[in-house]
């Protein structure tokens, strides 16, 4: 599964142009590093570098995916979206776990069928050259996509880093099968490739599994919940938190919030408290919307909370 996103996040709109650089930067490294790996390894006899080309190309076609749910994730909210469109990160998400299964059970037929076809002709040299120096790169492009998803919160970004970081052990892989079968060792190629494939299709599930769990309106973090409930007490007026709710869209943060308040409060009084805790939770970057419900504390027989000073006069 994929590493929860930590750090400090930057504001939505902000966050998600970044994202959206970065996954533009991703998508060109993928394309091109799809259409060497595959030539190179055609002309030089490597299954495995192959079947990490086509990797590659399934990369290519999630960035691609990545772009547009994070442009689509930037529209405002409207009429129909009451709440922006923040869920369009793990849409794309999903379509990236499809891709990635479909890619990786293509690569595992093909390397099952290479086993049974018998010993082909061996890697060039060169083809191992090209695989080392593509394992290093994707290294950096995981490195580079893995801080700008901390940064920014999107889960999006930091699928195609997971994804990014598999090709580095997939183009791993695939230099080692080339490496034994220019040692002689007979099938280590086409192994290599089936591997690359097991590997693949692995991390689709694995996406896809995270993915769902950000569709059906997944909660924020622990930390982040205890974060918003010392955030609200922190307000002067209130005399407990009560009830929270939070649901992830995208990398944004929805509230549901139960302030409760003293009973002798009359209505602006009060209202004045509920948006100075709307206030004070919508200071937090990854927070989006708040929906604060005031109950009566004094009523209930709770204690005098801190004093109110302005608000009571």
């Amino acid at each position: 599964m994929t590493k929860a996103v930590t750090g400090p996040v930057q504001t939505n709109d902000k966050a998600l142009k970044i994202s959206e650089q970065s996954a533009w930067w991703g998508l060109v490294g993928n394309v091109f590093l799809t259409v060497l790996k595959v030539l190179v390894g055609i002309a030089g006899h490597s299954a495995a570098l192959v079947a990490d080309g086509v990797h590659s190309a399934a990369d290519s076609a999630s960035s691609l995916a990545i772009v547009v749910g994070l442009r689509i994730a930037q529209r405002p909210a409207d009429s129909g979206h009451n709440y922006g469109h923040g869920k369009a990160e793990a849409v794309a998400q999903k379509v990236v776990a499809f891709l990635l299964i479909g890619a990786g059970f293509e690569l595992c037929s093909q390397a099952v069928a290479a086993l049974f076809r018998g010993p082909g002709p061996q890697p060039d040299l060169w083809t191992l050259i090209v695989a080392g120096l593509v394992t290093l790169l994707k290294e950096g492009l995981f490195r580079t996509q893995r801080r700008t998803a901390r940064q920014t919160g999107s889960h999006a970004l930091m699928a195609a880093a997971a994804d990014n970081r598999v090709d580095v052990v997939s183009s791993g892989v695939a230099t080692a099968g080339i490496v034994g079968a220019r040692l002689g060792i007979v099938h280590c190629d086409e192994v290599g490739a089936l591997a690359v494939g097991l590997l693949v299709s692995w991390l689709g599930v694995s996406l896809f599994a995270q993915a769902a769990n950000d569709l059906m309106d997944r909660a924020a973090s622990t930390a982040m919940s205890d974060r918003l409930h010392e955030a609200a007490g922190r307000v002067e007026g209130v005399i407990a938190v009560g009830q929270l709710k939070t649901r992830m869209m995208g990398a944004r943060i929805l509230v549901d919030i139960e302030v409760t308040v003293a009973a002798r409060l009359n209505f602006l009084q009060a209202w004045s408290i509920a948006q100075a805790v709307e206030a004070m939770l919508l200071k937090i970057p990854e927070v989006s919307d708040v929906n604060v419900r005031l109950t009566p504390g004094e009523a209930a027989g709770m204690p005098q909370g801190r004093p109110y000073g302005k608000l009571m006069q």
